[in-house]
């Protein structure tokens, strides 16, 4: 199983986490991956402190530079890592 968390926290709320969010459960049910992958909202998790963008993280590893517009190709591709 692979576990994405995404920032709710309102810094990347204003960001367009919810929409982010909103993306990847329909990527998630559009390949079918709905026993593969566990999507979770959770609180700050300092990315934007850091600078590295929406706050991401799958599997317990940070994904920096995650934006509203690259973030379902981003996450796609690491799950893609972690499942093959």
């Amino acid at each position: 199983m692979v576990t994405v968390e995404i920032c709710i926290g309102s810094a990347c709320f204003v960001k367009g986490s919810n929409q982010v969010v909103q993306e990847l459960n329909q990527m998630i049910e559009e390949e079918q991956w709905q026993d593969k992958v566990s999507l979770k909202g959770v609180f700050c998790i300092k990315s934007c402190q850091n600078h590295q963008g929406l706050g991401v993280k799958i599997n317990g590893e940070h994904i920096a530079n995650v934006t509203l517009a690259n973030a379902k190709e981003v996450v796609k591709e690491e799950i893609l890592k972690v499942l093959s």
